[in-house]
């Protein structure tokens, strides 16, 4: 004789409701994602990359003007300057976890009444290589939960890059990658900058051979570079009157003239970025390669 072997009531009761419960933990996580709060540009733009929507960052104009891309989404709140927050706004958001960097570590005091702050940067020296933007990518995967997304970052990246050094021009000489500061002054990024990093992996090098700071720059008037051959690169955006200023300024024409090439003009890509700005600064630079081989 076959014995019954359907479950008792109580027990198919649990069956049936630890299913509900798991069913409406899973729909939770999909609903209720990680509400996360950036006040650093480069954590935010990783954020983004990584598919998360972080329910507010600062400063979205500069943003705008110094990173781009990637974009932010519509939900996204500006919660005001990233030094000067509105405290009392991030307050109400109620997030999970907000993310800053040293830079605005004297924010932590406060950030932490409001949600747990996790501190951490890219930009240290001799930390700015390809390893390093990948560890910091991993480590923001990590915090989010999203470590499948950060390595299929670091992947579809590595791929996107090999593809541009294929269309890179193969004779370009070393660059002189550039930000004015005003018309007679610049920032001229070489060893631990993510311009170089970019640069390199498409396979061209850095003509500043000369010492940089942790943000991978040197300080310098652009009479220092008088007898450097390499390619000009003019990175956006430049401060007001500058441009205009250049077209008239003879000492900088021949300059120009002295370098052996014509200097070539960038849109702007956030100087101290991970990897989404590494990937746009060298999609752009093979596109300026490019235009310029046409000429």
């Amino acid at each position: 004789m076959e014995k019954n072997v359907m479950p008792s009531k109580p027990l198919h009761f649990f069956i049936v409701f630890f299913a509900f419960c798991a069913s409406n933990i899973l729909n939770a996580a999909q609903i209720d994602p990680l509400r996360v709060i950036s006040i650093d540009w480069t954590q935010t733009e990783t954020l983004i990359a990584l598919g998360i929507t972080p329910i507010a960052m600062a400063q979205q104009s500069g943003y705008n003007s110094w990173v781009r891309e990637p974009a932010i989404p519509n939900s996204t709140e500006d919660v005001g300057l990233r030094s000067q927050p509105n405290l009392e706004r991030l307050a109400e958001l109620k997030p999970d976890k907000i993310f800053i960097s040293p830079l605005f570590g004297s924010l932590t005091p406060k950030l932490s009444r409001i949600a747990p702050v996790t501190e951490f940067t890219l930009y240290k020296k001799d930390n700015i290589t390809w390893e390093g933007l990948k560890g910091f990518t991993r480590r923001l995967g990590e915090e989010t939960n999203k470590q499948k997304e950060a390595n299929a970052l670091i992947y579809s990246a590595e791929q996107t890059l090999m593809g541009l050094a294929d269309k890179t021009p193969k004779d370009t000489p070393p660059l002189l990658m550039i930000q004015f500061m005003d018309s007679r002054h610049v920032r001229i990024f070489g060893t631990n900058s993510m311009y170089k990093i970019a640069a390199n992996k498409i396979g061209l090098k850095s003509a500043w051979q000369a010492e940089t700071n942790p943000w991978g720059f040197s300080l310098i008037g652009i009479d220092q570079l008088m007898d450097i051959k390499g390619q000009i690169i003019i990175i956006k955006p430049l401060p007001a009157g500058v441009e205009r200023s250049l077209q008239r300024d003879q000492f900088w024409q021949y300059l120009v003239k002295n370098t052996g090439q014509p200097a070539l003009t960038v849109e702007p890509t956030w100087s101290f970025g991970a990897i989404p700005s590494t990937l746009r600064f060298a999609e752009q630079l093979t596109k300026a390669l490019n235009n310029k081989e046409k000429q």
